[in-house]
């Protein structure tokens, strides 16, 4: 009998399920990127409104 960690099919390891390089691209792109773009276009609207240079905006 198996435990509830090891799991074997026909005589075969199976390993953990675990995140790949591209799912981790792909939490990356889904969840960096709306920040990113939200971040940018608040600072330009405080920027355009108010004045301010608050972000990346400053640098360049």
């Amino acid at each position: 009998m198996s435990t509830s960690r090891d799991s074997s099919i026909l005589g075969h390891d199976i390993p953990k399920a675990r995140l790949t390089p591209s799912g981790w691209a792909w939490i990356a792109l889904y969840l960096g990127l709306p920040v990113l773009l939200l971040g940018n276009l608040m600072d330009l609207f405080f920027q355009w409104a108010l004045g301010w240079c608050i972000g990346v905006w400053c640098i360049v």
